[in-house]
């Protein structure tokens, strides 16, 4: 179901245009009078509008086939082009992708996402001010819509590099939350498991993305200006995503170095505790085994302070000798680990 349509647009005099638009069967026939018309749709799903919307608009490019890519992907069918990019959410520890469809035909771009999304982007509030700036002449229509299309995937680029910098933060407070024993929990591990997910699933919608503009960039497609300085926007914008991509990794690293501070304490912690459980089995069965051989003794109890020294001192230097053999031995596998 379409739940809201946005138009901006540049007349043929070159007048920006901004409308909030009822119906889109209201638009169908006006949008050809403009320059250049951005149609900003936000839907209640992408999959299930974009086809309303594709039919109502006649575009023959099935929004099935943009959609199916892993997390991006780039149609061109020559006087239609289709990109999906990803708009990376994060809330609750855990990331989402959010699809944003864009279609890009002579004069025309139409974005579709849905309301999450729309929460995120905003879009349409940098419309009007970019309007002004394109050129009007007929001529220019290639170099008019890349320069309108580079500056929506920018916007998108830019609110995902705002997710990375919630996911640093809250990589960070764990990073610290780990330096103090005492705050060591199943909690931290656990929300460290999410944060890794997290990077990960962020660190692939990013390479996906990043596959997609590269392919705008030199893929030579109709709907797009064959200038380098216009096309030099997209190097802006895939530099940026490289960025990112390294951002990312970087903290892959960190979260790595403290998933091994976690399994050293872990392994401190279980030695210490195999340390004592050998001295306390040490001290318990030398004196047991050594009653049962004193039983064999006639008439043990004329020989009760003799038998008593033996048992403490036998005792104390069996619980010493495997204290300072369970310690080497922990300590020679820590070494090599």
């Amino acid at each position: 179901m379409i739940k809201n349509l946005k138009l901006a647009a540049i007349s043929k005099d070159g007048t920006p245009v901004k409308d909030t638009i009822e119906n889109i069967s209201d638009i169908k026939l006006s949008i050809e009078e403009y320059s250049l018309s951005w149609l900003e749709c936000v839907v209640d799903d992408v999959k299930t509008g974009s086809k309303e919307i594709a039919k109502e608009l006649g575009i023959p490019l099935e929004p099935a086939s943009v959609l199916g890519g892993y997390y991006s992907n780039y149609e061109d069918a020559g006087e239609v082009l289709g990109i999906t990019v990803p708009l990376i959410k994060f809330s609750g520890g855990n990331v989402n992708s959010l699809s944003v469809l864009i279609y890009i035909a002579k004069d025309k771009i139409i974005s579709i996402h849905d309301e999450e999304a729309e929460k995120l982007l905003r879009l349409s509030g940098f419309a009007e001010g970019i309007m002004k700036k394109l050129p009007n002449s007929k001529e220019l229509w290639a170099d008019r819509q890349t320069i309108l299309f580079a500056r929506i995937i920018d916007e998108i680029s830019e609110r995902n590099y705002d997710t990375l910098r919630l996911i640093v933060e809250k990589a960070q407070t764990l990073e610290i939350e780990m330096t103090d024993e005492r705050t060591m929990s199943e909690d931290i591990t656990e929300e460290m498991s999410n944060i890794k997910r997290s990077i990960i699933t962020f660190l692939t919608a990013i390479w996906a993305t990043h596959t997609t503009v590269h392919s705008l960039r030199y893929g030579d497609p109709e709907m797009l200006s064959d200038k380098d300085e216009i096309l030099s926007r997209f190097d802006i914008i895939l530099a940026d995503l490289d960025r990112q991509i390294q951002l990312a990794e970087q903290v892959l690293q960190v979260l790595a170095t403290g998933v091994n501070v976690i399994q050293t304490n872990i392994t401190n912690r279980l030695s210490t505790i195999i340390l004592w459980l050998t001295v306390m089995g040490t001290a318990v069965l030398v004196p047991n085994t050594l009653a049962t051989v004193f039983a064999i003794i006639p008439n043990p109890s004329s020989m009760f302070r003799e038998l008593l020294y033996i048992l403490l001192i036998s005792t104390l230097l069996a619980s010493a000798i495997a204290y300072l053999g369970a310690r080497r031995v922990l300590g020679s596998k820590r070494r090599k680990k």
